[in-house]
Parts: C-alpha cells; sequence; structure tokens
C-alpha cells in the first residue's frame, strides 16, 4: 500500500474514533508523537512496526486495516452507486472510512453472538445476511412493483405505511452509516467481504427530508438485493426509483387510499394526509399515480410545473413526523460493555 493510502486510512479512522491528533497521541501514551502523526497524515513518512501496532491499539483496529486486507469493501459498486459523482480521491477516503467502521462493527456483533464452543455457527446463523428474494430480475415497471410486493411479503411487512424504513433495515441485517457525503450525493451502498450489506446515508437534517431519507435509503435497498438486465428501456436508477416509491407505498396501497384505479385530478390536502402517514412526499406519489395511470399525462405534467418544481423542499405541505434514525450499532456497544 502507498504512503498515500496508509494516510488517508490514518486520517479517516483517527476521525471516524473522533479524536484530535493530540488525543491520538495520549491513547499512545506518547509512543508516538504528533509531528510523527502529521507526517504520518501527510504521506510523509509511514511508521514502524511497533509504531503501528501503538497506533493500531489506540484506534482500536487491527494492523491489516493500514494495509487494506481487514475488511474487503466492493469499490465498484460504490462508485456505481454515486452515480459517478465522487472523484477517485473521494472514494478511496470513503473506502477506508467503510473499511474501519466494518471491522468494528463485525467485531461487536461477534462479541456479542459468538458465545458457545460453536460460536461460528452461531454467529452466522444470528447475524449472517440472507436476500430474501435473490435472484428477482427487475427490467419494467410491472418488475419493480412486483419486487416491492414480494420483498414486503417476504419480510412480512404488509403493504400499509412501514413506520421506521431504517429500523426495519437494521433488524434485517443491513448495516448503516451515517456520514456527510458530497453535496450532489445523499446516499450509496455496497458490500463487505461479499456478504455484509452496507449502505451509507447523508443523514444531516439541513442536507435532506425525512421523506427523502426514506427513499434514498429504499432506492440503495435496490441496489443490494435486486438484479438488472443489461437490456432495459429504463436506466437502472430509474428502476431502483421505482422499486423504492413502491416499496413505500404499495400499488394497492396507493389505489385503495385514492378509492380509485383511475382519478382525474389529485387534490393535494390529500397527499399531504397521506404524506404524512406513508413518510412518502407528494412528487412520489404523483409520479406513483402516473405509472400506474392513475392520472393522465397532462394532469401529472400539470402538478409538476404549476406545483412541484415551483415549490421543491414541498415547504408547507405536511411532514412525516415519525424519526428515522439508526440505532442497533449504539445497542451492541452498550452490549459489548457488560462482556
Amino acid at each position: 500500500m502507498t504512503n498515500n493510502s496508509f494516510s488517508i486510512r490514518l486520517r479517516e479512522a483517527r476521525l471516524m474514533m473522533g479524536l484530535s491528533m493530540d488525543k491520538l497521541v495520549e491513547r499512545t501514551n506518547g509512543a508516538i508523537t504528533k509531528q510523527s502523526i502529521s507526517r504520518y497524515e501527510k504521506g510523509i513518512m509511514r511508521p514502524k512496526r511497533d509504531a503501528l501496532q501503538a497506533i493500531a491499539k489506540a484506534l482500536n483496529i487491527s494492523e491489516a486495516y493500514f494495509d487494506g486486507t481487514n475488511i474487503k469493501i466492493d469499490v465498484p459498486m460504490l462508485r456505481t452507486t454515486s452515480n459517478g459523482k465522487l472523484s477517485e480521491d473521494e472514494l478511496q477516503a470513503l473506502e477506508a472510512k467503510l473499511s474501519f467502521w466494518a471491522e468494528q462493527y463485525l467485531a461487536k456483533e461477534c462479541l456479542i453472538y459468538c458465545q458457545s464452543s460453536s460460536h461460528e455457527e452461531k454467529y452466522f446463523k444470528n447475524i449472517l445476511f440472507k436476500n430474501p428474494i435473490k435472484g428477482t430480475k427487475v427490467s419494467t415497471l410491472e418488475d419493480a412493483i412486483h419486487a416491492a410486493d414480494l420483498l414486503r411479503k417476504r419480510w412480512h411487512s404488509g403493504d400499509g405505511p412501514i413506520s421506521s424504513v431504517l429500523r426495519l433495515l437494521e433488524r434485517k441485517g443491513i448495516k448503516i452509516l451515517s456520514t456527510e457525503l458530497p453535496d450532489n450525493v445523499w446516499g450509496m451502498s455496497t458490500w463487505a467481504d461479499k456478504r455484509h450489506p452496507l449502505i451509507v446515508l447523508d443523514m444531516r437534517p439541513e442536507k435532506t427530508t425525512i421523506e427523502r431519507l426514506r427513499f434514498t435509503a429504499a432506492h440503495e435497498l435496490a441496489h443490494l438485493l435486486l438484479t438488472f438486465p443489461a437490456s432495459a428501456e429504463l436506466d437502472v436508477e430509474k428502476r431502483c426509483n421505482k422499486f423504492a416509491g413502491f416499496f413505500l407505498f404499495t400499488k394497492q396501497a396507493l389505489i385503495e387510499e385514492m378509492g380509485s384505479e383511475k382519478r382525474d385530478e389529485l387534490m393535494l390536502e390529500e397527499m399531504i394526509d397521506l404524506r404524512e402517514v406513508y413518510g412518502i412526499s407528494i412528487a412520489a406519489q404523483v409520479h406513483a399515480a402516473w405509472d400506474i395511470r392513475m392520472i393522465s399525462r397532462e394532469h401529472y405534467d400539470w402538478w409538476f410545473d404549476e406545483k412541484i418544481k415551483k415549490n421543491r423542499l414541498e415547504v408547507g405541505w405536511g411532514k412525516y413526523e415519525f424519526p428515522e434514525t439508526i440505532g442497533r450499532e449504539r445497542r451492541m456497544e452498550a452490549r459489548t460493555r457488560k462482556l
């Protein structure tokens, strides 16, 4: 690994731990100087073995992390799910951050679940993710609707509102990292060691709304679970969007809530009510209504031209009040302190 790669990994690990250089020096009991850490992070030099051991211990991470051999992050998928909006330097930093986070996350899981003589079997039984709709191909809108309905069925989620999408994903074994992403990226997804699904979300309230956060999580879920044939009219991102919309608000629920398979017009007041219950934006509702041809193209265009494009943040159009948070890692942290 190059000095540059090492420097990125050291800096990301330090920041993930919330440590200043001075605090990191303290945690090494003075084995490393602040000047040395600064030189390591600038790529000017690399630590010798004893210094590396001290840094790894202070950061509670394996030495293999610094060589990039601890956890294999699927970087090509990160590149794909960022829609090509991240530079290679940004991708390298995000890969380091995910590698650090995933190693610590998995270590906590193993500490909790690896308690018997057959610890490996018990570990995998409790936490190894299984794709409940593996092999489901999505080429068309109808495929996306079917995949969304099938996943809800396999996850016993019914066809009504999902109170917390993020908590549902965590319960099903998907690991979610909340971190700051570049301005034009709201979420990404990838795999660790080809078997642990990871979703990265920028959850800052100044950047996203609750409804967009829920939609982004469902969109990234599609990237993780579905198969996308190359020959399709819709590009992959649009297929993920269709899945996300109908996962949050199923086709059957939409028809029942709207009272008919066909509507001459949609009222803002009724969509505000549905937004507050289903946690899905007005724009996504209008998209879905057009997708299933509940409304005419003329009415769809009117909604976007006259309403949505003039109020893209949907200010004053209701709000989903149930909080979207993540908590599994925090709960595991509390449990490991008891062991």
